[in-house]
């Protein structure tokens, strides 16, 4: 028995031991060990941050451990894994309930603001700039506000405010001078060269860009001094002292790429490539850009991807490709509209994360108010019997005293619902907001494809003329060229009107999304007969072989007929185009039933059906599995607006082993 003692008290001091939390000096080594990791790749500091977190979970504080993801998301957004970065920062927030140092949440503020910076997203990480900007102030640190203000000024740099943007980094840069901070001078040196730089004082930028190099160079920093050498290369290129650039931007790209850092290395290459362009150097410019639009899109760097496709289609316009120039003008709409796709996700998902925040807290909040409630309880239960047992009217008293408070307890939580369902009421307006984004992004984007190409063929047309003018002009216009001229006119103009014809089509394909009752006015009708009648016209007016029966029993109702066929055609339209995939011919049945005072439509055909992951989308504007076969996606949603908006009813899909099942319910009488 005593040896057994004798061990349970040494387990229970060995683990006590072991679980002592590591003071300020041993948590700095760590940081010290990702600084080290960092100088080599953000790759390898990312990779060093997570075996930390891992092997020292015990024994680092939740303070410790928020440091440290801090940390992790900063480079996750150096590398553009702007998503992760997202990730990690709510894993933060959530941990910082459990901390009380306003450092943690200035610090979530501005990584927050780097991320959406990164994306384009400047309003909105100013905004997150200005909350970090307030808890800086309330904390009274130079340090903060220093680094708050050089933050701000990377927005204001973005947004061409080159000026303001140079006050706060010269703010920035006195602090870390005063400090003797290397790390920090050579980013202010640094941001300070791009602000001169930006207002075209290039022999400024010059000088600035050359200390910040000589310093980092000096301190070993050699990842961070090839943003040096890539900011020296262009402003060496704006100084038309093109070998210099080249030298520097071959530089920076080597840095990059020894650090495993190779989204980074993109830039550089471009920059470089301009220079082969500008120099009419056209020997392996077309493999280069290729490759960068490759490896842009494998790193997921939009904006580098949309650069390299504008280099390459003015490289196909001065080599005189006008086809391969069109054709990558129209990979470089895609591309912008990807880029702006991406910033719309990202906003999505800070806001996501910003509702699954508030979703916890009001739990966590809801469960502090029960438990604050049960102790009271539990607290007035045990005065009661102690009174119970001295007297009377002791009890009487007390329980009148705790009547009062419980009311009042009531009284809070009934103030707390109130200010959660407010809260629900605009987490509910911003996501409508981010439904119009998205709306209007793909309606954007259906557009920008057709009017892009009128644009081309105009350019493209307009050159051409321009040369058989000069021809003419010193009588040197063959029969020859004037025969291609007009052949290639032709087809010019024939791709112009067919674009503007086809932008036209998706504008009125667009109106019908709002469904409008202008067009159809309520009458009464036999919704079987109707149907009936109707469904072997509509049979007849598709291509593919389709059975197409109706089946069930009359139903009189006091609708928009034409609106029922309408939503009717859209489901044999969708079955046509996506259910009956190698299959003749296709079988569909429309089972007409009324149950209680409703018209019921059960729609079903035989096609290869819906898979899971489309059905949550499926009603959605713009979206399809057909996406660039011509397919707009917005057959579904016009038939659901149809329903919802002018029949007044409902409609939805009934997932089944095969073929496709739709159920469409609307009142019988339409008041």
């Amino acid at each position: 028995m005593l040896l057994r003692c004798t061990i349970l008290v040494f387990l229970f001091f060995s683990t006590a031991a072991l679980a002592v939390p590591f003071d300020e000096d041993e948590f700095e080594q760590l940081r010290a060990e990702i600084r080290n990791a960092s100088s080599q790749s953000p790759f390898q500091a990312i990779i060093t941050t997570e075996e930390l977190l891992i092997r020292h979970r015990g024994k680092l504080t939740t303070r410790q451990q928020i440091r440290l993801l801090y940390g992790k998301a900063w480079f996750q957004i150096q590398t553009d894994d702007i998503h992760g970065a997202i990730s990690t920062l709510s894993q933060c927030k959530k941990m910082s309930i459990e901390v009380s140092d306003p450092t943690i949440l200035f610090s979530y503020h501005s990584l927050t603001a780097g991320a959406l910076t990164r994306m384009g997203l400047y309003e909105r990480a100013l905004e997150s700039y200005l909350e970090s900007y307030k808890l800086a102030a309330l904390m009274d640190t130079e340090l903060f506000l220093r680094q708050t203000e050089n933050n701000i000024g990377n927005v204001y740099l973005k947004l061409g405010r080159f000026e303001d943007a140079k006050t706060y980094f010269q703010r920035f840069y006195q602090d870390a001078k005063a400090r003797e901070l290397p790390q920090q001078m050579g980013v202010g040196l640094n941001n300070l060269g791009e602000a001169y730089f930006g207002l075209e004082q290039y022999q400024k930028a010059l000088e600035l860009h050359l200390e910040s190099l000589n310093l980092r160079e000096q301190h070993n920093l050699t990842y961070h001094s090839s943003w040096s050498h890539h900011n020296l290369g262009r402003t060496y290129l704006a100084l038309e002292e093109l070998e210099l650039a080249k030298q520097h931007l071959a530089a920076a790209t080597s840095i990059r790429q020894q650090s495993n850092a190779i989204a980074d290395s993109i830039g550089p290459q471009i920059d470089a490539i301009k220079i082969n362009i500008m120099q009419k150097s056209y020997s392996g410019v077309e493999s280069q850009l290729r490759k960068i639009i490759e490896l842009s899109n494998e790193h997921s760097r939009l904006q580098e991807e949309t650069q390299a496709y504008q280099l390459l289609v003015e490289y196909f316009k001065q080599i005189q490709d006008w086809k391969n120039a069109l054709e990558t003008s129209k990979h470089l709409m895609q591309s912008k509209f990807d880029y702006l796709q991406g910033q719309a996700e990202i906003g999505v998902a800070f806001y996501s994360a910003q509702m699954n925040l508030a979703i916890k807290e009001r739990d966590i909040a809801k469960l502090t108010q029960e438990n604050v409630l049960h102790r009271v309880n539990t607290q007035a239960a045990r005065e009661q019997l102690t009174v119970v047992l001295i007297a009377a009217a002791i009890i009487t008293l007390l329980t009148v005293f705790f009547v009062r408070r419980i009311k009042s307890k009531n009284q809070t939580l009934t103030e707390t619902l109130e200010n959660l369902q407010a809260t629900q009421k605009q987490l509910l307006e911003s996501e409508k907001m981010s439904a119009m984004t998205t709306l209007v992004s793909g309606m954007a984007h259906q557009l920008n494809t057709p009017l892009g190409l009128v644009v081309t063929s105009a350019s493209c047309l307009e050159d051409k003329l321009k040369e058989i003018r000069e021809l003419l002009t010193v009588k040197k216009l063959s029969a020859s060229q004037l025969t291609v001229f007009l052949e290639e006119a032709s087809e010019m103009l024939a791709m112009t009107a067919n674009n503007s014809t086809r932008a036209a089509d998706l504008i009125a394909r667009f109106k019908m999304i709002a469904a409008n009752l202008d067009s159809s006015e309520a009458v009464d009708f036999e919704v079987f007969a109707y149907l009936t009648e109707r469904c072997e016209l509509l049979a007849q007016s598709f291509e593919q072989d389709i059975n197409l029966s109706v089946i069930g029993n009359p139903v009189h109702a006091h609708s928009h007929p034409e609106i029922v066929l309408k939503v009717v055609a859209q489901l044999v339209n969708n079955s046509c185009a996506h259910g009956f995939t190698g299959q003749s011919p296709g079988e569909i049945s429309i089972d007409v039933e009324e149950v209680d005072e409703h018209v019921v439509i059960i729609y079903q055909d035989n096609g290869i059906g819906i898979s899971e992951e489309d059905q949550l989308h499926i009603f959605d504007p713009f979206y399809t599995s057909q996406l660039g076969q011509g397919k707009l996606g917005l057959g579904l949603n016009i038939a659901y607006n149809s329903v919802v908006q002018i029949l007044k009813g409902e409609i939805s899909y009934e997932h089944q082993s095969s073929g496709a099942k739709f159920i469409v319910r609307f009142p019988k009488k339409l008041l």
